[in-house]
């Protein structure tokens, strides 16, 4: 079983088509969106018809929980907040019903998918630390668990001996009996410095897990957002990727 995974498409349309792309070529057996879909970029209704079109499982974000009406944006930073206000105003009725209905946690065979923590899901946590880990190791039993949220992709692997361990490898090669915390980074909205869209492709039965970048046209996605009168931060962040 081959599991195409990404997170945090943000509404970026131009860098969601790169990865599309990429799917006839690695021919996964799922695609799976891990939430976020809407927010900061342009072309929300763009992007959430292309998972919907491509996407096996889907996740739900905190901001696409908001958009979809489930929430309030007062828990936003103000950028944050006159992007989704917007991004709401734009949706169909048919797109804010699709949002509403993603998963926030879902179980398929080895693996575990979430937008944050699959612990405590609604609670949108920022999984950072080491501790954070160690939890969602301790209270969940999956062996590879896929999340996104922070926009920086990262593998954290653990066994009852050897404990917990940075991969510093994008291609880990999964070991019997040891554990994996995949972060898939961004597609839309990258945030570890590297504009590149970011996904992971996870192959359970090899047991193989690799953390993938493509590029792709950052210019034309400024472009849209500054044409539409969002924040110019929205913009310009794209291409320092903080």
């Amino acid at each position: 079983m081959k599991y195409l995974v990404f997170s945090d498409i943000h509404g970026n349309a131009q860098a969601l088509e790169e990865v599309v792309e990429e799917i006839a070529g690695i021919r996964p057996d799922f695609v799976v969106s891990l939430g976020d879909v809407v927010g900061y970029g342009a072309n929300p209704s763009e992007c959430i018809d292309l998972v919907d079109e491509h996407c096996d499982i889907r996740i739900c974000g905190n901001h696409d929980f908001v958009a979809a009406g489930l929430a309030e944006s007062e828990n936003f930073n103000i950028t944050a907040r006159i992007s989704i206000e917007w991004t709401k105003s734009l949706l169909s009725a048919r797109q804010k019903e699709l949002l509403s209905a993603y998963d926030t946690v879902r179980r398929h065979g080895d693996c575990l998918f979430a937008h944050s923590s699959p612990v405590s899901p609604l609670d949108w946590e920022y999984i950072y630390t080491m501790e954070q880990a160690e939890r969602i190791f301790r209270e969940t039993d999956a062996r590879f668990i896929l999340i996104g949220h922070t926009h920086v992709p990262g593998i954290i692997s653990y066994d009852p001996v050897s404990g917990y361990t940075v991969e510093s490898s994008s291609k880990v090669e999964a070991e019997p009996g040891r554990r994996y915390l995949i972060n898939a980074g961004s597609i839309g909205q990258s945030r570890d410095g590297v504009s590149a869209a970011s996904f992971a492709v996870i192959d359970v039965q090899r047991s193989r897990i690799s953390l993938r970048r493509i590029p792709y046209d950052v210019t034309e996605a400024q472009e849209r957002i500054r044409a539409e009168g969002l924040p110019e931060s929205l913009a310009s962040r794209l291409a320092i990727a903080r």
